[in-house]
């Protein structure tokens, strides 16, 4: 995994010295069919109560993830340290509501801006390779009732151990106007932290695995898996499964369980 690594992260800077563009961030996939078990047809919030939508929610929808990030400062401090904007979007598309014109029933836009060291420490049996900081806006662009959001500062570790790779990604909730704010007990669902393990059965197959945890007595856990495998010379089959809270935004408080089956567009590594 550490080779692995050390080739992500060369081939980042070969992409970006050659075009100039964006390059790959957290991984991309689209799902063109997911099934959702009890789905959340009344949205609520602590300051604002319950609401529902315009229109019918079905069980069924398309969810996709795009992820990419740009360098803004390289070879800062030292050729190991550089800034980066990175920005993800994440939509779930009632595609197969047709009676309701197949509308896009949430969107969550999480643009970032991080520093990120490449330690290349050997720590233990593995190494730790990089850690990182910034700061990260999320929200879902809605007005109210339906308005989600928060600012936070992420921090994240990461360490890699055979074929396994191991991310700790901690943050702080930067507070708000208790008037202005859509989702004041958020961490009271999600914590305070991402626990992801990825596991690169071959070079064409890996399994990831994402935890959440409250870390309080009415303990709330959230898990998503996936799966991704070849289809084919250029494309990646993704089997992916959700069972939690804080899948979306307008969803963070209610426990969402989810499996859908696509293609992977970006992987983790």
């Amino acid at each position: 995994m550490s080779a692995i690594l050390n080739r992500y992260v060369a081939a980042e800077k070969a992409i970006f010295s050659f075009s100039g563009s964006f390059v790959g961030h957290r991984p991309m996939y689209i799902l063109p069919f997911s099934y959702m078990k009890n789905a959340n047809r009344e949205p609520t919030n602590p300051r604002l109560g319950a609401t529902d939508y315009d229109y019918g929610i079905d069980n069924q929808e398309a969810k996709y993830q795009i992820s990419f990030k740009v360098p803004l400062l390289t070879g800062w401090l030292d050729d190991r340290t550089t800034l980066w904007f990175g920005y993800t979007q994440k939509s779930f598309w009632q595609v197969y509501n047709t009676d309701d014109s197949a509308p896009f029933r949430e969107t969550n836009y999480e643009p970032e801006v991080f520093v990120r060291y490449e330690t290349n420490y050997d720590l233990g049996p593995g190494r730790l390779n990089g850690v990182t900081l910034g700061f990260n806006h999320e929200s879902n662009g809605q007005s109210e009732p339906r308005s989600r959001s928060w600012n936070r500062i992420v921090g994240s570790a990461a360490y890699s151990y055979d074929r396994w790779l191991f991310i700790l990604q901690p943050w702080y909730r930067l507070p708000e106007d208790d008037s202005e704010d859509d989702n004041e007990d958020i961490e009271r669902y999600l914590g305070y932290a991402n626990y992801m393990a990825i596991y690169k059965w071959s070079e064409d197959r890996t399994l990831s695995m994402k935890l959440m945890n409250n870390l309080r007595s009415d303990n709330k856990t959230s898990i998503e898996l996936g799966y991704s495998f070849p289809m084919g010379d250029t494309i990646k089959g993704y089997v992916h499964y959700y069972n939690g809270y804080g899948e979306s935004l307008i969803d963070y408080n209610e426990r969402i369980q989810r499996i859908g089956i696509g293609v992977m567009l970006n992987d983790w590594l």
